[in-house]
């Protein structure tokens, strides 16, 4: 139970790092619905292309949100749906080699600012197509017939002085598009850095001193004579309290009787010398 147990979750692992592959980092579904205001157009393009196409505003759909944009890739089929779109500058689409360089995405900018309206006329929106793939793809680009007015929006870019407006692009996989910016949308070209958080440094906790108890100082001696080293030995034969008297009354007999022989002791000493 255990390797089947195992073998389940490797394989979710599996299958959910194989979505995060095929779904990177701001991926976003493109749906687009064709030209919802323009009018069809005859072109050339150096890849081969020759034939009629619908030029004007696109209406579409990212991620669920209604747009209206314009096409800035005329050398890349149009796909219907597609997933795994990013929000990047102008100066980031088409695919190379036509690339735009910031003085073709501020013409677009400038055009857009000065001609889009979101219920234009088909004829104006069919002519400001043309005006931005003529931008983008420069000679590789020819309009056959009629261009609406495209020339004439192109020229006025020499004496136009106001600000231009807020675009973005987005790109890939399938055909390109220049859209309103919006709010809150950046740069999704390169993911963005991930910051490292600094680490907080560990505390080192500063030990609680010890108190060192303080020892209870001995007992003073009194003042008074310095006692000679070491327990001084009682005295030999000291007699307890009870037999001290006796030996008083005692001593005082022996000296009594010692008085009243005195005289005989000196003739008892004469008659030992004669003999």
């Amino acid at each position: 139970m255990t390797n089947i147990a195992r073998s389940s979750l490797a394989m979710s692992v599996a299958a959910a790092l194989s979505l995060v592959a095929a779904h990177p980092l701001h991926a976003h579904l493109v749906e687009d619905f064709g030209v919802r205001k323009g009018a069809p157009v005859h072109i050339s393009l150096s890849t081969g292309f020759n034939g009629f196409v619908g030029a004007g505003i696109k209406k579409l759909r990212v991620d669920g949100v209604a747009m209206n944009g314009f096409c800035i890739d005329p050398f890349t089929v149009a796909l219907h749906s597609s997933s795994g779109y990013r929000f990047v500058p102008l100066t980031k689409a088409p695919e190379a080699p036509w690339t735009l360089n910031a003085t073709e995405a501020t013409e677009i900018s400038d055009l857009w600012a000065m001609f889009y309206k979101p219920k234009m006329k088909n004829k104006k929106a069919a002519g400001l197509q043309i005006a931005i793939w003529e931008i983008v793809g420069g000679d590789d680009f020819t309009v056959i017939g009629k261009s609406y007015g495209a020339n004439r929006m192109l020229a006025a870019l020499d004496s136009y002085s106001g600000p231009g407006a807020d675009l973005i692009a987005l790109t890939r996989p399938g055909q390109d598009y220049v859209v309103l910016n919006p709010p809150g949308q950046g740069d999704e070209s390169t993911p963005p850095p991930h910051s490292t958080p600094t680490p907080h440094p560990h505390s080192t906790p500063t030990p609680t001193p010890h108190s060192t108890p303080t020892p209870t100082p001995a007992p003073t001696r009194p003042p008074g004579p310095t006692p000679p080293p070491g327990p001084t030995p009682p005295p030999t034969k000291v007699p307890d309290s009870g037999s001290t008297f006796s030996l008083f009354a005692s001593a005082i007999l022996a000296l009594l009787a010692m008085g009243k022989f005195r005289p005989a002791i000196p003739a008892l000493a004469k008659v030992q010398t004669r003999r």
